[in-house]
Order: structure tokens, then sequence, then C-alpha cells
């Protein structure tokens, strides 16, 4: 028996040492499906949800282990009971986006959550009141050919910070490789196009809209188009190698003060 149980936690040990790699092959795996475009499109969903199948597969593995070693059903459930929560408190200190090699979820992570976009100096760093909602099919602005895509509305209207910002809607969609295929260009160009035959009219880039503040990437086009009091505008930037499209719509004076 006490031999049974110095191989039971060996091999649990092991298995906890394979959480993390297993945890990130489920989330590029998810990113990479056609599945993850029924999941929820929140940034930090797929790591919750890697983090939740990846305990469960170690759980699921140490009771087949149990299941061999002592031929009874309670002591494997325990064993899958005890390494599951236990896998889940591992991944509830390393929960993140994936952080080797760059990803499409990564590259919105990063646009959205980690690249702040404002230094008070009694608060700290503070990043844009992003809310997720459909917006772009329903306004015509949804471009094709993208691999991920997180798009909401930004209100300043809840803080003190942002609060000249009431209603710029923001859509972030990733494409591959800038480098290896210009389709982050050639979205930007069709959109352009598009709204040009529906009246609207090329305005010049305002200076502020392109200073970056802790910029992770490398400007490749950027445009803004007029009609009325709304504007929308364009940017198209190679990040983490991929392509990133920005498209924000709204009030143009409130555009140019919200931070893409």
């Amino acid at each position: 028996m006490r031999r049974q149980t110095i191989i039971m936690v060996l091999i649990s040990l092991l298995l906890l040492l394979l959480l993390i790699p297993i945890r990130l092959a489920i989330m590029i795996l998810l990113d990479i499906s056609d599945i993850s475009e029924i999941l929820p499109r929140s940034a930090s969903f797929l790591p919750i949800i890697g983090s939740v199948l990846a305990a469960f597969i170690v759980g699921f593995l140490v009771k087949i282990v149990a299941l061999k070693l002592y031929k009874k059903e309670k002591p494997a459930r325990i064993a899958f009971l005890a390494i599951f929560f236990i896998a889940l408190l591992i991944s509830g200190y390393t929960i993140n986006v994936p952080r080797i090699g760059p990803s499409p979820q990564k590259v919105i992570y990063y646009s959205l959550y980690e690249n702040e976009v404002y230094v008070n100096p009694y608060l700290g760093e503070i990043s844009l009141p992003f809310e997720e909602m459909d917006w772009t099919k329903e306004y015509g602005l949804r471009p094709t050919g993208y691999l991920k895509r997180e798009e909401g509305i930004v209100n300043g209207t809840g803080g003190f910070v942002f609060q000249n910002i009431t209603s710029v809607y923001m859509g972030i969609f990733v494409y591959p490789s800038s480098h290896k295929s210009p389709k982050c260009e050639n979205a930007l160009r069709d959109l352009e196009e598009m709204l040009k035959n529906k009246g609207w009219q090329s305005v010049e880039v305002p200076p502020e809209a392109l200073e970056k503040r802790n910029f992770i990437g490398r400007l490749i086009n950027a445009t803004m188009l007029q009609e009325g009091n709304k504007a929308v505008y364009l940017e198209c930037s190679d990040v983490m190698a991929y392509g990133r499209l920005i498209i924000l719509y709204g009030e143009k004076e409130e555009l140019t003060s919200s931070p893409p």
C-alpha cells in the first residue's frame, strides 16, 4: 500500500508538470479551430477554458493511474478530485495569455488589456473602459479574412479619466503576418473604398491619433473618413508578426480622443 501511494504521488507530480503545456496546447487548438467562432470572444475566455480543460485532463489521467494501482473506484475518484482542484489552483496563479510565441488572441489581449493608454500619477496605469458588443456587421464595417476579432464600445461616462469619450465603437481584427500577406492592408483599403462609394470623405488623420503610447507594433497605414459629424478611423499595424486592423467609429471629436 505504501509503495502504491509513493508511485501515485510521483506520477501525480509528473502529470502536474504537464499542466501548463497541456493548457497551452488546448488554447492554441481552440484559437485556430472553427469552434472558436461559437465561443465567447472575451480575451480572457480562452485562458480560463484552457485551464479548466487541462485540469480535467490531468485529473482524469491520474484517475486512470489510480484505478490501475488500487483496483478500486473510490480511491481513484478521490485522486481525480484532489488533482483536479490542485491543477485549478496552479492555473489560478499562472493563468494568462500564452507567453510562448505570438498568437491572434495575444494580439487582442495586449491591445486591450495590457497596452495601457493612460497613466495617472495617483492611480497608475488605466486601460480603456471597453465593453464587448457586436456592431461592425450592423454598421457595414466588418471586414473579411481575419483570424480573430474583438469588438465593442469604449464608454468613459462611468469614469473620470475618459469622460470626454461617451460612445466610440472599436473593432480589432487580427490577420496573418503582414510580411507574408497583405490581408490587413487590403481589408483597410476595401473598407476605405466602400465608405468613399457611400459618400464618405477622406480627412486628415490628427497627429495625436498617430502618437503611440506603449505601442507594441509598427504602424503600416492609417486613414480617417468623415460624413457629417460621424467619422471612421482605420489603422493597419504590424503587431507581434500579425497584421492588426483597428476600426473606430463615432463622433469625430470623440474619435480623436480615443487612443487606438
